[in-house]
C-alpha cells in the first residue's frame, strides 16, 4: 500500500502549485475522498470465549477493500491545517464469516505543509477513536500518521492524495468478532494496524 500511494503522489507532482494562504486569508477546506485499505489482522486471545461452538479459529482478518471518508480542515499560519477526519470501510472477513466487518474512524488531526511550491507536500497526524463492528462492536482509541500532497488546480479546487497509517489499541478479549454459531473468537488486546491510500478533491471556501 505504501508503494502504491507513493506512485499516486509521483503522478501528481506536475499538477498545479502549492495552496498557500493568499494575503493572510486563512480559509476552510472540505475534502471528500475515496481510497483503498489494507487488510487488518486479528489474533485470538489465549482463553476461548464461553459460548457453544462448532469451529475454533486462531486468527481472523478483515480483508483489504475500498474505503471512503472526508476531511473538514481549517487553514492555520504554520502553514498547515487543523482537521476533522472521518473514514469508513466495510469489508468481508477471512476465513469467510456470515457478517462483514465495518471500521469507522473519527480523528482530530493536523497537517503541516512542508513547501508551498509544486505539489504542496505535507505530513499529518491524528488522534481519536476507531469503531469496529461485526457480531458485536468495540470502540478503541487510535492514532494516525500521514504523508501526502495537495496540488492546487484552481483558486477554489485542489487534489489531495495521501498514504495514512492507523493504529488502534483494542481491549483484552474484545468479542466483536465472536460468532457464537461458528467460532469462539475473542481478539487479543493489542495494537492493530492498517494502511490507507486515499485520493480526494478539495473545495476551498
Amino acid at each position: 500500500m505504501t508503494r502504491a500511494g507513493m506512485m499516486v503522489m509521483g503522478l501528481l507532482l506536475p499538477l498545479g502549485h502549492g495552496w498557500a494562504a493568499e494575503d493572510g486569508d486563512l480559509g476552510w477546506q472540505l475534502t471528500p475522498f475515496m481510497g483503498y485499505s489494507s487488510a487488518i489482522d486479528f489474533d485470538k486471545a489465549g482463553e476461548p470465549a464461553p459460548a457453544p461452538v462448532s469451529t475454533s479459529l486462531d486468527s481472523l482478518q478483515g480483508e483489504s477493500s475500498a474505503n471512503w471518508g472526508f476531511f473538514i480542515s481549517k487553514e492555520v499560519d504554520d502553514p498547515g491545517m487543523i482537521e476533522l477526519l472521518y473514514s469508513h470501510q466495510s469489508t468481508p472477513m477471512s476465513p469467510d464469516q456470515p457478517d462483514r466487518l465495518t471500521v469507522d474512524t473519527l480523528h482530530f488531526a493536523g497537517a503541516l505543509t512542508l513547501s508551498d511550491n509544486f505539489m504542496a507536500p505535507y505530513i499529518g497526524a491524528g488522534i481519536g477513536v476507531t469503531h469496529f463492528d461485526a457480531y458485536g462492536s468495540e470502540t478503541a482509541p487510535s492514532m494516525s500518521l500521514a504523508l501526502g500532497v495537495q496540488p492546487r488546480l484552481t483558486k477554489m479546487l485542489a487534489l489531495r492524495a495521501e498514504v495514512r497509517g492507523y493504529g488502534s489499541l483494542l481491549n483484552e478479549d474484545a468479542d466483536f468478532l465472536c460468532n457464537p454459531e461458528v467460532c469462539a473468537f475473542r481478539v487479543r488486546g493489542d495494537l492493530v494496524t492498517q494502511w490507507q491510500a486515499n485520493l480526494g478533491l478539495t473545495l476551498r471556501f
